[in-house]
């Protein structure tokens, strides 16, 4: 006869990332720079940088729209670009 037991296991997972501390002007720059980044957020790392675009604007980062007086955003030309990740083959 089959017996069955149910049994749990605790497991450690170790993740690795990154903790950056920014001054405010520091994460308003970032900020600027992230919200002219272009490119397929699902196809390409355009969807990391908007990740920490939304994270610093969570945070409490002044955003850049709309365009608030003496924002970094004003001083800033041209954009980035991310083609899409190449296909698996």
């Amino acid at each position: 006869m089959a017996v069955a037991e149910k049994t749990t296991v605790e497991r450690t997972v170790t993740e690795e990332g990154f903790t950056l501390k920014l001054t405010v002007d520091e994460a308003e720059t970032l900020v600027a720079v992230l919200a002219r980044v272009g490119g397929s957020p699902d196809q390409s790392p355009r969807g990391n940088a908007e990740s920490v675009l939304d994270a610093l604007i969570a945070a409490g980062a002044r955003t850049y729209y709309p365009q608030p007086q003496g924002h970094p955003v004003h001083l800033l030309r041209g954009f980035v670009a991310f083609d899409d990740y190449p296909a698996e083959v």
